[in-house]
């Protein structure tokens, strides 16, 4: 997050890498690599320079890194053989603080910085907008001359990213969220922003009570506009939104509140409900648990400007609390959590952390934690949230004489954990290993802020006799009151749970003596929908199953 000025991250950058170090190095002993015997470190990438990483996003084998600065912009890393992650093409273009979302060949970037007219790096003359323009000079501010806002840019040749188009917006763009719009050929983005600095015009304190909505048309994304406003009051912007794409619902950090909203219309999102909670410093990040009934709020205390450290004491600040929105509308708290481990110094509170995909019951999310490194915690009961691993990465690496860990965002994509430092370390590959991860879902992308359906598990040869659906009636609907399936244990196993996906999302969880009856699955909604069933045996096979119905 930034507050005031390029300059302040700079200084956050620094403090969260020099710090812990020279901690350790007034004490004449180098600080060592911590972790669980959960989660193994199997490869690092820098740039061999100075570095500050922020987002990432996933599609197929190809991840963006987002570069806050230095150079700015994002690079891109086929990452088909994790453990030997390899440079594609660089964006190199300035301007903080580089979120980024990937749909297909097209990654989109925010900027929170406002550009201005004059030379680029090579001498040449450069529009606001163009890669390699200046800081906007504070008369370019107050004329409304200057640009921030969304880069969007193609990667049809990933080794050579051009930007297509940009899009300004009020107050720039701090993060954005992608909302896939596929049935009017479009993304929308929600735009987030707050005002920092010298008011202007379009970006002030009174009258900046909104976020941005931009749409990018697929078949013509260079011609992307704004296209209105949501008013999310009584907060000046908001951080950062994850939305649940089963649900039409999102979770919306707003720095001094969290709020839910309904996105029903994707372009018009509703404020739902506001969750005030004076525990929480900075409401900066969200995401849902896979039945979409558990929302995690993180806080960046202090808005990572402040060298608490990390320490085992009764606070509750610079953690994730969770709550139950089962009704969206009236979200309640039921828990909280931060890393048992200790540091004396640094930036050290929770960051950026999305939910892994699994087919069973259990939710487990990663985080990144600065220069608290990262974690794995299991909020299956949000009451009691427990840590399952860890790893603060100091192991010398290639390219750079301070590996000291700055971990802005750490995320679970397809069996491993990728960490961007917001330091010259660059980027971490891990490994998490825990039973539950037998039952993760594989991913063909992610944008870890656009929780889309779950794809349909592989069928299971011969399932058919273990999960008994309904046939679908093709000259009529299926009724929704009347749904129900069977499950029969495949002979000479016993079961011990099943699990029932709709649309995309968990719906239902079967175990004990429920599994020997009829399974009716209640609040079905109105049009197409695939159900996916999985049978856990007690020998842990797993059987699935999927079909698609019309339902009135």
């Amino acid at each position: 997050m930034r507050w005031n000025s390029l300059a302040a991250v700079a200084a956050v950058a620094i403090f969260g890498v020099l710090g812990p170090a020279a901690t350790a190095g007034a004490q004449g002993e180098q600080p060592k690599t911590v972790h669980s015997d959960s989660v193994s470190w199997i490869a690092n990438w820098n740039n061999g320079a100075d570095y500050q990483g922020s987002d990432q996003a996933y599609w197929g084998d190809r991840l963006v890194l987002g570069q806050y600065a230095s150079p700015g912009g994002f690079q891109l890393m086929n990452i088909a053989d994790p453990a030997h992650p390899r440079p594609e093409g660089p964006f190199n273009c300035p301007g903080a603080q580089a979120d980024v979302s990937i749909w297909k060949d097209l990654v989109i970037v925010s900027v929170d910085s406002a550009r201005g007219a004059g030379n680029g790096p090579d001498g040449k003359p450069r529009k606001p907008e163009e890669c390699g323009a200046p800081a906007a000079a504070n008369a370019e501010n107050e004329a409304g001359t200057a640009w921030e806002g969304l880069r969007i840019v193609s990667i049809a040749n990933p080794a050579k990213p051009v930007q297509i188009a940009t899009v300004k917006t009020d107050c720039g763009s701090h993060t954005h969220t992608l909302v896939p719009d596929p049935e009017h050929g479009r993304l929308i983005a929600y735009v987030l922003s707050y005002p920092l600095g010298v008011p202007q015009p379009n970006c002030n304190a009174q009258s900046h009570h909104k976020i941005s909505i931009v749409e990018i048309p697929l078949a013509s994304p260079a011609s992307a506009k704004v296209i209105g406003t949501a008013d999310v009051s009584p907060n000046i912007g908001c951080h950062d939104v994850t939305v649940f794409l089963p649900r039409k619902i999102a979770g919306a950090a707003c720095i001094s509140e969290s709020q839910t909203w309904d996105i029903s219309d994707p372009a018009k999102p509703k404020v739902i409900a506001h969750i005030q909670n004076p525990e929480n410093n900075i409401h900066h990040s969200t995401a849902f648990s896979w039945d979409g009934k558990t929302m995690v709020l993180g806080d960046e205390l202090a808005g990572a400007e402040a060298e608490t450290g990390c320490h085992n004491d009764p606070s509750r600040t610079g953690g994730l609390w969770f709550y139950d929105v089962s009704d969206p509308a009236n979200p309640v708290e039921k828990g909280f959590f931060k890393i048992p481990q200790q540091s004396p110094s640094g930036v050290c509170t929770a960051h950026e952390f999305n939910v892994i995909p699994l087919r069973s019951e259990r939710n487990i999310l990663v985080s990144g934690w600065y220069t608290g490194g990262l974690t794995v915690v299991d909020f299956t009961d949000p009451s009691q949230p427990r840590q399952l691993g860890y790893y603060i990465p100091r192991d010398p690496v290639p390219g750079t004489d301070d590996p000291a860990p700055n971990i802005w965002s750490a995320y679970w994509y397809n069996g491993h954990i990728y960490a961007n430092n917001i330091a010259a370390r660059g980027m971490d590959v891990f490994t998490f290993r825990d039973p539950a991860l037998s039952a993760e879902i594989p991913l063909d992308h992610l944008n870890p802020q656009v929780q889309e359906p779950l794809p349909a598990p592989a069928a299971t040869p011969g399932a058919s006799s273990a999960i008994v659906l309904p046939k679908p009636r093709h000259a009529r609907c299926t009724r929704r009151g009347a749904f129900k399936l069977r499950l029969r244990a495949p002979h000479g196993a016993k079961l011990r749970s099943a699990v029932v996906f709709v649309r995309g999302r968990r719906a239902k969880v079967v175990r004990g003596r429920a599994l020997r009856r009829t399974v009716r699955l209640r609040g079905l909604p109105h049009g197409k929908v695939r159900i996916d069933v999985t049978l856990r045996t007690k020998t842990g096979r797993r059987i699935s199953r999927s079909r698609t119905y019309r339902f009135c």
